[in-house]
C-alpha cells in the first residue's frame, strides 16, 4: 500500500469508500476513527481533569493522582485516545501532500501521550539524603508510604502499600492486615501527620537522682508553646535546644558568663597549591585564617605557617603537632587532624603513597568564638530561698535580658520578643516520662516527631490483643502477644539504585554583604559497583547532576538527574537531592516538536493553496452576454 498518491480527490474518495465496504478490518479502523468517539473521549478527559482539580483543591495532589491521573481507567482512556488518533491518520490513506501537516500533528500527540505513560509506568521521582563523610547511598526514597511487617518465624520482611492520605484509618473503621506466617493480624486504627513527644517530670524512686523541672515556654505572637523537661544530673537532659535559636540549661549553681557561639572550619592545605586550599565552613562563616606548608631548610621538615585575619604570623613543625591543639594568634584553636607526605585519594579516602614529601598535604580543623555575637541562653538553678527557682536570661549581645526568682505556676518574661516562661513542676528527685500524643491546638509539646500510625496486634481466634502503640515513621515498633514478638514499621518506600552516590562537598555561596543564598552547590561522587567506574558531578540550583552521563543517554532518557531539593542552614555537611528518572522524556520532547511542526506545516500549506487558487475574471454585463464572447468561450 502506498502512503502517498497523486490520485484526484474524487478517485481517492472512491478508493476509500470501496475499501471500507469490502474489508472488515477497514470498517473497524473507520469505527475507531469516529469523530463521535473522539469527542466523547475528549469530553470525558476534560470532565476527569476538572474533577481532579476539585479533588486537589479540597484534599491534596496525592488524592487526585491516585483516583484520577494514576488510575487504570484514566490510563485506558489515554490509550483509547491514541488509538483514535492513529486510526484517523489511517483512514486518510493514501495521503496527499496537503495531509502531511495533519498526519505529523496527530503522530506528535500520540508520541507525547506515549511518553507520559512510559514515564508514569517505568520512571520515578524521589529524593536522597546525603551527609559528608557518611557511606554512599544506593537507595532512593519515594513519596509513597507503606507498612513493613516481619514474619516472626522466618525473619522475613513483607511490604504492604499503605497510603494513609487516601485510606485514613479510624477507630470505627480500622484496617486489618494479616501477619505472614501466623494467625495474628495487625490492626491500624488511627493516623496522625503531626505526632508530638511530650516529656514530663515525674518523681523518681531512686534517692540518688537529681532534681528536675518541667518548663513551659510560650509566645502569643508566634502562637507556640514548648514544654521542656530538665534534669540536673543527666547531661542529655541538662541542656535543651530551643528551636536552634537558644539554649536552656539547668545548673547546680549560678552561671559565670554566657556560652558564646562556637564556629567551625576545616581546611585541606597543599604545599604545591598554597593558594587553593579545600575549605569547608560548617556554619557558613569563613575564619579568615590562611595556612601554608613550606619546607624548613635546616631540619628538612614541613612547617605549617598560619596568618591570622589581622596579619599575625606563626609556624609549627607539622610532624610534631599532628593530633595536637595549636593556639592560633587571634584566639582561635587549630587541630592538626591528618598529615600526608605524598597525598593521594584511594577509594574515596586520603592516603600517602610514600614517606617522602612529594605532595604534602595537611588537614586543619579550626574552632573559634564569633566576636560580638553570643547565643541566647536561659539558665535555671535551685535557689537557696525555699522552693524558689532562680533564672537568668541572656540575649544575642551577651547582655542579661531578664533575671530573678520564680515559683511553680508563675510566668516570667525572658526579654526575647514576647516569649514567657513558667515552671510547671519541680521534683527534688526526678526522672523523665515520655508520652507520644497527637498534636492538639493550644497544647504544649516537647518536640514534633512527624507522622505515624496507631495499632495493635490481635489474635482473632483466641480473642487476645497486645498493648496499642504508635508506630512512628521510620522507627520500627515491637508488639508482644502470646510470647510472639512482631516487629512493624511505617514509613516511605524506597527503591534501589544501580549505583552508589556520596556527598563530597556542599557549598552555599551568599550575596555579598548579606546571608541570602545565590546558589546551592552539591558536589557528589557516583560509583558503579559493576564496572568500578566513578564520576564526580556538581548539582547547582538550576543545573542538575546526571549519571551515567553522556549525550545519547540524556537524549534517550536513560540518565538519572539529581537536583537540589532542601538543605539545613544549621549544618552544611548535609543536603537533600531530588532524584528524577524519566525514560519517557524523549517521546515527550519529540512529540511536542512534531506537534509544532505539523501545525506550522498546515498553516503554510493552507496559505499556499489560497495563493495558488485561480482568480475568476469579472466582466461587465454587456460583454458577458455578447455573441462574440460566447463564441470565443465555446471555441476554447
Amino acid at each position: 500500500m502506498k502512503f502517498f498518491s497523486s490520485l484526484s480527490d474524487q478517485a481517492r474518495e472512491e478508493l476509500i469508500a470501496e475499501r471500507k465496504r469490502n474489508s472488515s478490518l477497514w470498517k473497524v479502523i473507520h469505527g475507531l476513527a469516529s469523530l463521535r468517539l473522539a469527542v466523547a473521549l475528549l469530553l470525558s478527559l476534560a470532565a476527569a481533569c476538572a474533577a481532579a482539580t476539585v479533588i486537589e483543591s479540597r484534599f491534596d495532589s496525592t488524592v487526585a493522582q491516585y483516583y484520577v491521573y494514576r488510575s487504570p481507567w484514566f490510563l485506558g482512556w489515554l490509550v483509547l485516545l491514541c488509538i483514535n488518533l492513529f486510526a484517523v491518520t489511517l483512514t486518510r490513506l493514501p495521503w496527499k501532500r496537503q495531509h502531511l501537516g495533519f498526519v505529523i500533528t496527530h503522530y506528535g500527540i500520540i508520541l507525547l501521550l506515549a511518553g507520559a505513560m512510559i514515564g508514569r509506568l517505568a520512571g520515578f521521582e524521589g529524593f536522597v539524603h546525603l551527609r559528608l563523610g557518611e557511606p554512599a547511598e544506593d537507595r532512593v526514597t519515594l513519596n509513597q508510604t507503606a507498612l513493613f511487617l516481619e514474619n516472626p518465624l522466618r525473619n522475613e520482611v513483607f511490604r504492604v502499600s499503605f497510603p494513609t492520605e487516601l485510606w485514613r484509618p479510624r477507630p470505627d473503621h480500622p484496617r486489618k492486615i494479616a501477619i505472614p506466617g501466623t494467625d495474628l493480624r495487625l490492626v491500624i486504627d488511627d493516623f496522625s501527620s503531626d505526632l508530638t513527644l511530650v516529656e514530663e517530670i515525674v518523681p523518681s524512686s531512686d534517692s540518688s537522682a537529681g532534681p528536675g523541672i518541667s518548663l513551659l515556654l510560650e509566645s502569643r505572637m508566634a502562637r507556640q508553646k514548648t514544654l521542656l523537661a530538665l534534669l540536673e544530673k543527666e547531661p542529655a537532659h541538662q541542656v535543651q535546644d530551643f528551636f536552634g535559636l537558644a539554649k536552656v540549661l539547668w545548673l547546680s549553681e549560678p552561671p559565670v558568663s554566657p556560652p558564646g557561639r562556637t564556629l567551625h572550619e576545616a581546611q585541606v592545605v597543599f604545599a604545591r597549591s598554597p593558594e587553593q586550599p579545600i575549605t569547608h565552613a560548617a556554619d557558613g562563616i569563613p575564619s579568615g585564617y590562611r595556612f601554608f606548608l613550606v619546607p624548613d631548610e635546616q631540619s628538612r621538615q614541613m612547617l605549617l605557617v598560619v596568618i591570622s585575619p589581622s596579619g599575625e604570623k606563626n609556624a609549627w613543625e607539622v610532624t610534631s603537632y599532628v593530633g595536637k591543639v595549636l593556639d592560633l594568634p587571634g584566639g582561635a584553636q587549630a587541630y592538626l587532624t591528618g598529615y600526608w607526605p605524598d597525598f593521594a585519594m584511594r577509594e574515596g579516602k586520603p592516603t600517602s603513597l610514600s614517606d617522602r614529601p612529594e605532595n604534602p598535604a595537611v588537614l586543619v580543623e579550626l574552632r573559634w568564638r564569633e566576636a560580638g555575637r553570643a547565643s541566647p541562653s536561659l539558665f535555671l538553678w535551685k535557689s537557696a530561698d525555699g522552693d524558689a527557682i532562680a533564672y537568668q536570661a541572656w540575649n544575642r549581645r551577651g547582655e542579661i535580658s531578664s533575671q530573678g526568682q520564680t515559683t511553680a505556676g508563675r510566668k516570667f518574661s525572658l526579654g526575647w520578643a514576647d516569649w514567657e516562661a513558667s515552671v510547671l513542676r519541680y521534683e527534688p528527685h526526678a526522672s523523665i516520662q515520655s508520652v507520644i500524643r497527637k498534636q492538639e491546638p493550644g497544647k504544649a509539646v516537647t518536640m514534633a516527631i512527624g507522622p505515624g500510625v496507631h495499632g495493635r496486634v490481635e489474635d482473632p481466634k483466641a480473642k487476645l490483643q497486645s498493648v496499642p502503640l504508635w508506630i512512628l515513621s521510620g522507627v520500627a515498633q515491637t508488639f508482644s502477644l502470646e510470647g510472639i514478638s512482631v516487629r512493624a514499621a511505617y514509613g516511605l518506600e524506597s527503591r534501589p539504585l544501580p549505583f552508589r552516590i556520596s556527598l563530597e562537598r556542599f557549598r552555599v555561596p551568599r550575596e555579598e554583604g548579606s546571608d541570602a543564598p545565590v546558589d546551592f552547590q552539591a558536589t557528589v561522587r557516583f560509583e558503579d559497583p559493576k564496572t568500578g567506574a566513578t564520576r564526580t558531578e556538581t548539582a547547582h540550583m538550576n543545573s542538575p547532576a546526571t549519571f551515567p552521563g553522556g549525550f545519547w543517554r540524556s537524549a534517550l532518557g536513560r540518565n538519572y538527574k539529581f537536583s537540589q531539593a532542601s538543605w539545613n542552614p544549621q549544618d552544611l555537611r548535609e543536603t537533600t537531592l531530588q532524584v528524577l528518572y524519566d525514560p519517557g522524556w524523549p517521546c515527550k520532547w519529540i512529540g511536542s516538536l512534531l506537534i509544532c511542526m505539523g501545525i506550522l506545516l498546515m498553516f503554510l500549506q493552507r496559505g499556499s493553496r489560497r495563493s495558488s487558487a485561480p482568480v475568476p475574471t469579472v466582466l461587465p454585463p454587456e460583454e458577458a452576454f455578447s455573441p462574440r464572447r460566447a463564441d470565443s468561450t465555446q471555441a476554447r
